[in-house]
This record gives C-alpha cells, structure tokens and sequence, in this order.
C-alpha cells in the first residue's frame, strides 16, 4: 500500500509504498477513503509530543479516518468487512496512523458511517467532534446562558458552535475577522475578531451579561486568561489545547481544567445521530490529496484552517 512516511521527527515524510498491516485482537483494517488532519498529527510528526508518547519510526501520521473495513481482527463483532465507518486509530503511540491506504484501527473507536455524509465528511468529525463533547462536559451549558468559544472556526470549533447553540445558549465566537460570517452559519449570535485590536475590550462593548463558560480550542493562554475576567464568579473555563492557566483561574474562584479527548464508540455514535437528525453539520471542508500531506501537517500546525482540513485518497 502506499502511506506518507516520516523517517525522521521533524523531517519532511514521502509517499512510499509499504506492506499492508494486519489487524490484531479488537481491531479492523480500513480501506481509508479520507483521512482527518488534526493538529496532534503535526505535533507528532515534529516530534513535539515525545515525552507523552511512543514514537514509533518509520511514523506513519494520522488518527483519523473514514472508509469501509476491509478484515476484522478477533474479538470484533459489531462491524463486518464491507461495512462503511468512521472513527480513530485509538492507539496509545504514535506511528501506525491513517495517512495511508490501508489503516488498523480500534474497534472501540470507530461507528458506522451515517449515510447521508461523505467519506471527507466523515472523518472530519472524530477527534474534533469527541474534543468538543469533552469539552462541553467540563463546561456544561444550557438554555438562557452565554457561552465564549475561542478559536469557534476550526475543526474543534466549528462543532462546539453548533452543540452550544443547540443546547440554547446565546454563542460569542472568538476567531479571525474573514471567517465571521461562517462563525454566524454555525451559530453564533456574536463574533469578534481577535485579530482586530483588543479582544477584551471588543467583549466588554457587547455588554454581554453573566458569561458562565469559556470554552478554548486555540491554546492562547494570555487571550484566555484575559477574556476570563468576564466570567460569572462560579463560571468554568475549559481549554483542549493547554490553553487554561488552572491556577491563576482558581485563583480568580472560576473552575478550570485543560481536557484530554479519548474517541470512543459511544461518542462517535452520538455524534452520528445528532448529524441524522439535522441537529449538527460536518465542519466546512479543504481537501488535499495525500501527496499533500507535508503542506497539509505545516498548515494543521499553523492553526489557522477554517473549518477542517482533510486528505483524500481517491484522488
């Protein structure tokens, strides 16, 4: 099979043809149509997240993907070959990821593919669309609240607009100025623009009343502690990108917790159904094929991707 491959951490990877890896106890093999570009793939392949986890070299980078199961290992039930399904590698090292054509995955992390989305729309949502219920957990809103976003417009973003909205609360969208209007498609009531002066004053006109949640996808740790002040006395300030300073913002009596995401059957299903209802929507998409991927892990490191970034492998 053919898989973009990293010799070295830090160094450009190259397409080149590899042996097709075989399934182990709870895993499938995919037949991957698309592959998801995470910004974890591209601290990976720099070699950034070492002292976290395995490395395993020649790296293969990737965590997400959507395709149809091409062999299942033992112990796997509730998916057969032939079936169409999205989810992550679920593993805990780096290396054998899903830039490639043939991809093992864990059954435990992968559901079936709701039908009426793509395969690029599909794997676009596993790591971004756990992340954003991992957040919403750690900062629950609901009806009548308002909710700051920070960084609304990416892969993580672009659903947790959505979910809060969904949940009834009014959303401020903290992101860049050109991608205002779709921050408004998926939900927000208020958008500012973070790159046009200061982000705290710009909350401050809005007048927005009691804020009880700020939810980070961006890691700016400044931007977050900053717009913080805003918060209700007991509001919660939730960040997947380390983007929470815990103890300045207990500190201050606000509840703080940087998350780590795990994609799991259960979450990836909820995810599907809410899609089938007409309650959620794939993040809007850029396509690259992946012959691109050295282009597609610089642009995922530089965070700046409206929507989500995704590499074809059917041309």
């Amino acid at each position: 099979m053919l898989a973009y491959i990293i010799d070295s951490l830090g160094a450009p990877g190259e397409i080149r043809g590899v042996p097709v890896p075989e399934p182990g106890e709870g895993q499938v093999r995919v037949h991957v149509q698309a592959a998801g570009v995470n910004p974890v793939d591209a601290f990976s392949a720099q070699g950034f997240m070492r002292e976290m986890a395995e490395h395993r070299l020649p790296l293969i980078p990737g965590t997400d993907a959507s395709g149809v199961v091409d062999a299942v290992g033992s112990g796997v039930v509730d998916v057969d070959p032939g079936d169409e399904v999205f989810g992550s590698a679920g593993k805990t090292y780096f290396g054998e990821g899903t830039y490639a054509e043939y991809a093992v995955m864990s059954a435990a992390a992968i559901t079936r593919k709701p039908a009426k989305l793509s395969h690029a729309e599909a794997a676009a949502l596993p790591t971004p669309g756990a992340t954003a219920l991992t957040l919403l957990d750690a900062a629950p809103v609901s009806a009548g609240r308002t909710v700051l976003v920070v960084g609304a417009t990416g892969g993580v973003g672009s659903i947790l607009v959505q979910l809060a909205a969904g949940h009834g609360a009014t959303v401020i969208a903290v992101c860049r100025g050109e991608n205002a209007e779709y921050a408004r498609e998926l939900g927000a009531a208020h958008v500012i623009d973070y790159t046009a002066g200061n982000t705290e004053e710009a909350l401050a006109a809005l007048r927005p009343g009691r804020i009880s949640a700020l939810l980070d996808t961006s890691g700016d740790k400044d931007l977050v502690t900053g717009l913080s002040t805003h918060l209700e006395p007991d509001g919660r300030v939730a960040s997947c990108a380390l983007g929470a300073d815990e103890q300045t913002l207990t500190d201050r009596g606000l509840t703080a917790v940087n998350t780590m995401t795990m994609v799991t059957t259960a979450a990836l299903t909820g995810l599907a159904e809410q899609i089938g209802q007409g309650h959620l929507r794939p993040p809007q998409l850029e396509t690259l094929s992946l012959d691109q991927a050295s282009a597609a892990l610089d642009q995922a490191l530089a965070r700046h991707t409206r929507g989500k970034l995704i590499l074809s492998m059917t041309g």
